[in-house]
């Protein structure tokens, strides 16, 4: 009989994203390990997330304002709700949270109903580490899509393909 460790969707306590500076992988831990490895695709402006449990989730942008993350049986969306990107809307099955900047440089909270739920803060000069501490149970989903934005914030400001130019077809 082989065991096979459970992937826990929810999270709580403290969860760090860590990347090295000007390196597209970045790695998401908890307290009991790596809950998922994301890797930046810079050609597509997409990420790929593979979780705890080997779902594999693609992060784009669907446009003005608004990623989707989308896997097997998971959907999740952000969508910008304030002109300048200080709140964002978190969606998925089963949640819905407010992403919301704090008045100090790089801190930002997740919200329900105006009650902080989730604090994230990056470094001084950057979000290349990230600390997120939970005081209730906060979807992965959640989590990842805010590091997203928070990361790459030109990105989720896109529209789709907006940032790559298309080439027209070659002619024949």
């Amino acid at each position: 009989m082989t065991s096979r460790r459970l992937f826990r969707s929810s999270v709580t306590g403290e969860v760090r994203f860590k990347s090295r500076i000007f390196s597209n992988v970045w790695v998401m831990t908890g307290s009991d390990g790596v809950l998922a490895r994301l890797r930046r695709i810079p050609s597509t402006h997409t990420s790929l997330a593979t979780l705890g449990d080997g779902t594999v989730l693609e992060i784009r942008p669907e446009g003005w304002g608004t990623v989707v993350a989308t896997g097997d049986n998971h959907n999740a969306r952000i969508a910008r709700e304030s002109w300048w990107g200080r709140r964002w809307a978190v969606t998925g099955t089963g949640f819905a949270y407010d992403l919301t900047s704090d008045p100090m440089p790089r801190r930002w909270s997740l919200r329900i109903g105006g009650h902080p739920v989730a604090r994230l803060a990056g470094t001084l000069w950057s979000y290349n580490r990230m600390i997120v501490e939970a005081d209730v149970a906060v979807p992965v989903h959640a989590l990842i899509l805010s590091w997203h934005v928070l990361a790459r914030p030109w990105e989720a400001a896109a529209a789709p393909r907006s940032l790559r130019p298309q080439r027209p077809p070659a002619p024949r």
